[in-house]
């Protein structure tokens, strides 16, 4: 097989990606830093700040040096966020959060719907496409995304995700079946649309949205608590799928031999079986209540078995930490908020001295949709800065 070799469209798209990510990371940097990060000349780097700059994806801000200081001046370069909007949509069994953001992440609007039926015999991605087009209608005052100056979306969907197809492989909370996601997606919103699952989504977002994004580790394990528990490997920066888009179930890692078996994978004494919203609605008679109420309610009426969730919490991350070996492990979900909580988890996770750092999450759990926006910012990194790439 003859392989091509890279076009100068392509090298061009490549640097254009490159520099990107550098100024996002970085909040601002000069020319010079630049070049010296992203291995270009001096001059290749003035031809491309220049065509960003007149694109208004970048814009100086502020400088060093000069006013009869010794050194040449350093104009420093930065991201216009205002530059462009980004859409994420978070799907679970509880509802469809569609969200509104600029380029830096900031939250601009956000809807929370109800999850819609799907009438006999119609395509679910479909339906859920169009609800959640409404919702972009409401917050875009009515304008159509890409009128709007929306660049992307990004769609974070629960169940297994295969990314490079845009597929829900599975997920029998919502559908039965493969379901496509990207398609329909595009169609209603008339945007480029990436796909994940919504663990994943949201490390990468951890990653490119919090203050994370200046040091990125070189392993990020982040888990997710509510309604269920879900995890996401990025060795070095990228969610790992896995062979088979299993990677990050955590909550269906086995902790307890006595423990009651799980509705969505079968077995007996898996994580979530005994630490989700269902399994401690059901303990404590209070069926619907988030999981943030249920650990509150639970650490107050039994502190022996708030302990054992604690530590059945512990035994899977400990686990995890063995096989994936990360440098930071983040702790995702409104229960995490408690300190009770995090410090009784934290506290037990037994892993060769625990050699990586554990905490919160600096993502707020009451947007999750903003792992869409990070998918939709990385598209758009990737393609260069241009849109439909």
């Amino acid at each position: 097989m003859t392989h091509r070799g890279l076009s100068a469209s392509d090298i061009r798209k490549r640097n254009r990606f490159g520099l990107l990510s550098l100024v996002h990371r970085n909040g601002a940097i000069a020319r010079n830093d630049l070049a010296s990060s992203i291995g270009l000349t001096r001059a290749s780097v003035t031809i491309l700040v220049g065509e960003l700059l007149e694109e208004g994806l970048i814009v100086e801000a502020g400088s060093s040096g000069g006013n009869g200081k010794a050194g040449r001046r350093k104009i420093f370069l930065r991201i216009r966020n205002e530059a462009g909007k980004l859409l994420g949509v978070g799907i679970d069994q509880e509802r469809i959060q569609v969200l509104v953001s600029d380029l830096g992440g900031t939250v601009l609007g956000v809807r929370n719907i109800s999850l819609p039926k799907v009438p006999r015999g119609a395509e679910p991605g479909t339906v859920f496409a169009k609800a959640a087009a409404v919702a972009v209608g409401e917050l875009l005052g009515g304008e159509g995304a890409a009128a709007a100056g929306v660049l992307g979306a990004g769609v974070g969907v629960t169940g297994r995700v295969d990314p490079d197809s845009g597929l829900s492989l599975r997920e029998p909370r919502l559908w039965e079946g493969t379901v496509p996601i990207r398609e329909p997606f595009e169609a209603a919103l008339g945007v480029p649309v990436s796909v994940n699952n919504n663990v994943r989504a949201l490390s990468v977002a951890e990653l490119l949205l919090t203050d994370m994004k200046k040091s990125p580790p070189a392993g990020l394990l982040l888990v997710k608590y509510g309604p269920g528990v879900g995890a996401a490997w990025t060795p070095g920066g990228l969610p790992w799928s896995g062979a088979h888009n299993r990677a990050g179930e955590l909550g269906h890692t086995f902790v307890a031999a006595d423990g009651p078996p799980c509705p969505y994978c079968g077995r007996r004494g898996c994580l979530e079986s005994l630490v989700s919203a269902q399994a401690l609605g059901l303990a404590l008679s209070m069926q619907g209540s988030t999981v943030e109420t249920l650990c509150a309610a639970l650490s107050v009426r039994d502190p022996e078995a708030f302990a054992l969730l604690a530590s059945h919490f512990a035994r899977a991350l400990g686990n995890a930490i063995e096989l994936c070996d990360p440098s930071v492990v983040t702790l995702y979900g409104s229960a995490f908020r408690d300190s009770a909580l995090f410090s009784e988890v934290a506290r037990r996770v037994e892993a060769n001295d625990r050699p990586c750092e554990i905490k919160r999450s600096s993502l707020d759990p009451e947007f999750p949709a903003l792992g869409g926006v990070a998918l939709a910012l990385e598209r758009f990194f990737q393609g260069g800065g241009t849109i439909g790439k």
